[in-house]
């Protein structure tokens, strides 16, 4: 039978739990997974930062073909025509559609998150993550289907790495400065996004060498090595690189505490921090609030996106130029799961992939 990767502990092991198939719900698909990447986020939950019950089903960045479809699924979220063995991409969320939020256009902040169609991998469909040989949608997630000549391995990274810093960039304007703070797997796909946008600069910061060799081809203009410097001297070389009056923006995909208050530091009067990494609960940071004040800063904290940012990454990563297939290291097997999360745990690659 198929496995399904459970989390059995915080800390791990991750075992392998054997499921049956099922036959797919009315509006939903089945999906044949072929790479899955090892999130951020998935690292938080294996080390116990997210107060989720275990054994918990793993992972949720993920590409995969259409096994089966459900009565009534004919089309994508764009009416293109579905098949048996077309590669699809779905959020890893979904929406309740009337909430506050929903009813005024802000799906992404839904206060009703995935309401009525929570799933326990206990019960039919089982399958209901990303680290697994299949994967069932739900009738309230969208698919997208992916265009030939994507590869897979810089497509299975779109539902979360791309699409979030596509949504939490899309206010960036021609001739803005951004400061991304992490250069893993959303901070390099986010270099990308705001030079595309028309950043006169975006300045990627990280302590790891290897990820800021990659930033620099994807559209970093200027990689700094935090290494060895303090927040002081950080800063000054932001200012140093923003004509002295600091960023426009700036991104935090770090997922540190700490690093929150020099980014604000950052900013020039009026600018914006985006929170995009800190999703562990319960770690808190030492902030003076004058300085929001006085500088008529912002801080947004950013969680999901709009569903048809998928649309739009796809779209994206069939126009741009940038390698996005390096993004993901030689896969481990699923079978290989603990070695693979040991590997992505260590910080030295972008991201981690698994294949069935």
């Amino acid at each position: 039978m198929p496995t399904l990767a459970l989390l059995t502990a915080p800390g791990g092991p991750i075992e392998l739990a054997e499921f049956p198939l099922s036959d797919p719900a009315p509006g939903t698909a089945a999906l044949k997974l072929r790479v899955a990447g090892i999130c951020g986020s998935d690292l938080h939950i294996f080390r116990g930062e997210l107060p989720l019950p275990c054994p918990f089903a793993m992972g949720h960045e993920m590409v995969g073909e259409i096994a089966e479809l459900g009565a009534g699924l004919t089309t994508d979220a764009t009416g293109q025509p579905l098949a048996v063995g077309d590669r699809v991409v779905t959020p890893y969320f979904w929406f309740c559609g009337s909430c506050h939020a929903c009813s005024r256009g802000r799906p992404h902040a839904c206060q009703n998150l995935m309401a009525g169609e929570y799933r326990t991998h206990d019960q039919e469909p089982h399958f209901i993550a990303a680290h697994a040989e299949y994967y069932y949608t739900s009738a309230r997630q969208p698919l997208y289907k992916v265009p030939d000549g994507l590869a897979d391995e810089a497509v299975a990274p779109l539902n979360c790495a791309l699409s979030q810093v596509l949504f939490a960039l899309r206010d960036v304007r021609l001739g803005d400065t951004v400061v991304i703070q992490g250069a893993g797997g959303l901070g390099i796909n986010a270099a990308a996004v705001a030079r595309t946008a028309g950043a006169a600069a975006v300045i990627v910061i990280d302590k790891i060498p290897q990820r800021l060799d990659v930033a620099a081809d994807f559209g970093a203009t200027h990689c700094l090595d935090a290494g060895g410097l303090s927040a002081a001297e950080l800063t000054e070389r932001v200012h140093g690189l923003t004509d002295g009056i600091g960023a426009d923006w700036v991104l935090e995909v770090v997922g540190v505490p700490a690093v929150i208050p020099d980014g604000i530091g950052f900013l020039n009067n009026g600018g914006t921090l985006l929170e995009v990494g800190n999703v562990g609960m319960g770690r808190t940071f030492e902030l003076d609030p004058s300085v929001l004040v006085y500088g008529n800063k912002s801080v947004r904290g950013v969680m999901f996106y709009d569903p048809v940012t998928l649309a739009v990454g796809l779209s994206f990563l069939q126009h741009t130029s940038f390698p996005f297939h390096r993004l993901l290291p030689r896969p481990f097997r699923l079978a290989d799961i603990n070695a693979a999360y040991a590997a992505a745990d260590t910080g030295s690659m972008p991201r981690g992939a698994l294949v069935p």
